[in-house]
């Protein structure tokens, strides 16, 4: 260390004396051409000495010679070299509302489920939302409709209790969600709750109105319809809860930015409209899967992590959920029933006999992107 400190002193000595020696030069140089300019001018006076000025005798003084001015040079015409405009930085993009400090606690992989309504990964995407539970993977769900049926908040919020508490069965706890209502950059209002005691896992409500099987929706909220907004048949529809107006361009905006804030290594969505697939389907699940699929590919999510759930159709395929995954996936629908008072099951098994998608909780299906 002492020798460091030495060396570093010494170092500084040397700069110091250079840096003197290179003043001292340069005084000098400056000197030396300023007696040239002087002697040139005639301010500095001019004594010739001959051989006998040793001998004391003074010699007369020559005459300085009589200096002809130059002429003076043609001005010549300066190019002005334009001054560059200064490079005004954008600002910055404020981050998304939906980037809460819970988004940054995924440092696994993410996957992101965007749904119709309340039930329906529930009964079309499990046991996969069980499965990434299990694995400790984070869980962002999305459910654009308020599944209300045309039956108002009320029943609404019913329904978010009951898939609030399935998912509690599938976590494997019953602890509180924290509630958060806050307004996307896209300027769509949300409300979303995170598991208090774990982060990774939020489900966000867009509660938009449930547009009816068949996408003529229902009187009560105007006969608005996620269908009907993508076919232009109405330029927008509103939220069941603030009544807020939204757009087609402001729900994809709305869906992109969820997607791009919950950066997903895997989506899971159903059948899109545009597939063969989506001809037995409720036009709330049709929709959703169009809009998530543009949403997806607008946030640069490729393709082979999009995954489409098959609905009411999947019926007609053989069962493939059984066992303790069965299990789970009927107690999980039940404790959700519990809060829907449209359906209700006895007991778990007898959820398999509900009209329509009973039997789909046997079953569970994907499509690929390349396979719609």
């Amino acid at each position: 260390m002492q020798g460091t400190r030495r060396h570093a002193r010494a170092r500084r000595r040397r700069l110091r004396r250079l840096t003197v020696m290179w003043s001292i030069i340069g005084v000098a140089v400056l000197g030396v051409v300023g007696f040239g300019a002087g002697a040139a001018t005639g301010l500095i006076p001019v004594f010739q000495q001959s051989h006998s000025e040793s001998a004391g005798t003074p010699q007369p003084v020559a005459p300085s010679p009589t200096l002809t001015p130059s002429p003076t040079p043609e001005p010549q015409p300066t190019t002005t070299t334009p001054t560059p405009e200064p490079t005004v930085p954008s600002p910055p993009t404020p981050p998304t509302p939906a980037a809460s400090p819970a988004t940054q606690e995924c440092a696994t992989e993410t996957t992101m489920s965007v749904m119709a309504h309340y039930d329906d990964d529930l009964i079309f995407a499990n046991p996969t939302i069980a499965n990434a539970m299990a694995a400790d993977l984070c869980v962002r769900t999305v459910f654009v409709t308020a599944g209300d049926a045309g039956s108002g908040m009320q029943y609404a919020t019913s329904r978010e209790s009951g898939i609030l508490s399935a998912y509690d069965v599938l976590r494997g706890s019953d602890l509180p969600w924290t509630e958060e209502h806050f307004t996307l950059a896209s300027g769509l209002p949300v409300t979303r709750f995170t598991a208090s005691d774990d982060p990774s896992i939020s489900v966000t409500f867009l509660r938009l109105p449930d547009g009816n099987i068949k996408g003529d929706g229902f009187e009560a909220t105007g006969w608005e319809s996620l269908a009907r907004l993508r076919t232009d048949t109405i330029s927008v529809i509103h939220t069941v809860d603030s009544h807020a107006e939204v757009s087609l361009n402001l729900l994809q905006a709305s869906l992109t930015e969820l997607t791009s804030a919950y950066s997903p290594t895997n989506v899971l969505t159903l059948v899109p409209n545009e597939s063969w697939a989506s001809k037995r389907d409720h036009s709330d699940h049709s929709a959703v899967g169009s809009l998530t699929r543009a949403a997806a590919q607008a946030a640069g999510v490729p393709a082979a992590q999009l995954h489409y759930a098959t609905g009411y159709g999947n019926k007609d395929r053989p069962a493939n959920v059984t066992g303790a995954a069965l299990d789970l996936k009927l107690l999980a629908f039940w404790t959700y029933t519990q809060y829907d008072s449209v359906m209700k099951c006895k007991t778990p098994a007898d959820c398999l006999n509900i009209k329509m998608f009973g039997h789909s909780l046997e079953r569970e299906y994907f499509l690929t992107d390349a396979e719609l």
